[in-house]
């Protein structure tokens, strides 16, 4: 039997593809590790902020300090799709060097698993048992009340934790509902006026924030055999996370991260006939091992419901 071979084309198309509307890869970014198997640190956060003394003698010894720590075994799950390509349809497209069929159903793939991996990732940044510390909107302190404050929300929101968050994940419609709020025009037109749409620069500005990403990404939430029915993955809050820079699994304070081992890879098997219609074919799979990382609960606030 031929067995599934690693292609370097294939791979290299399962490893440019990149979906615009996808925002996994930075809120939770890739961290690069040597085996399936791999550790990750969870701090605790407080050590860093407690001041010892530091005073010593001219013959005393210097005091000792223990950063306290909780060290975790984990290990990245793999996760893959593949589909068959008839024989026929690799004969119509030689010729033509436009259409390529094993590199269209890799792409295809491709984007499959990002979008369940955009789903992994969106359903634990908007779940509020994932935060230290969250609040959820009722009322008329929801951001579709005028009289609401949101402003007063965030900034409480953001001095809450330990560490202050840099960054705000939210979905379309609450930053919609943010930017044309009542309070956010007048501070964008200096008081006078309450009706527009400010820049989303002006809020990322505002509260000082190092980006702001929003999750357009939609999936169907029907069952199998059911009529679609689209429905937002980035939706019911309004993070607030801290994200250190090319933060490593160990020894960072951080939201969330990725450990990703090997990177997307991509394989091919040719198909005799009877396996896959009276010609055979080729079969090609792609494949993603990952496992997404919760790394401290303390960097980040989650403001839930607040459209």
């Amino acid at each position: 039997m031929t067995p599934f071979v690693p292609d370097t084309r294939l791979t290299a198309i399962a490893l440019g593809f990149k979906n615009g509307q996808f925002i996994s890869d930075l809120v939770a970014p890739r961290v690069p590790v040597l085996s399936q198997e791999f550790r990750w640190t969870e701090y605790n956060v407080e050590d860093t902020f407690n001041i010892p003394d530091t005073k010593v003698g001219r013959k005393g010894r210097t005091g000792d300090v223990e950063f306290g720590a909780t060290e975790h075994t984990d290990s990245t799950v793999d996760y893959g799709l593949s589909d068959t390509i008839p024989t026929e349809d690799i004969r119509k497209a030689q010729g033509h060097p436009t259409i390529d069929p094993e590199g269209r159903a890799t792409s295809k793939i491709s984007e499959l698993l990002a979008l369940d991996r955009e789903k992994r990732v969106a359903s634990r940044v908007m779940t509020a048992s994932n935060y230290n510390h969250n609040e959820v909107i009722t009322g008329s302190d929801k951001w579709t009340d005028p009289n609401s404050k949101p402003i007063d929300q965030i900034t409480d929101a953001m001095n809450t934790p330990m560490v202050v968050p840099n960054i705000m994940v939210t979905g379309r419609a609450e930053l919609l509902a943010l930017r044309k709020h009542p309070q956010i025009i007048r501070a964008y037109n200096g008081t006078t006026g309450s009706d527009g749409l400010v820049p989303t620069g002006f809020l990322r500005e505002l509260f000082e924030l190092d980006q702001i990403i929003v999750g357009l990404a939609k999936y169907n939430t029907a069952h199998k055999g059911q009529p679609m029915n689209l429905g937002n993955l980035w939706t019911g809050g309004v993070s607030l996370i801290y994200q250190k820079s090319a933060a490593e699994l160990q020894d960072d304070v951080t939201f969330m991260l990725t450990a990703s081992w090997e990177g997307p890879i991509a394989s091919r098997k040719e198909l005799d006939a009877g396996e896959v219609g009276i010609r055979g074919g080729v079969r090609v799979t792609v494949g993603d091992s990952v496992k997404e990382v919760l790394v401290s609960k303390e960097a980040g606030y989650f403001l839930e419901s607040v459209i």
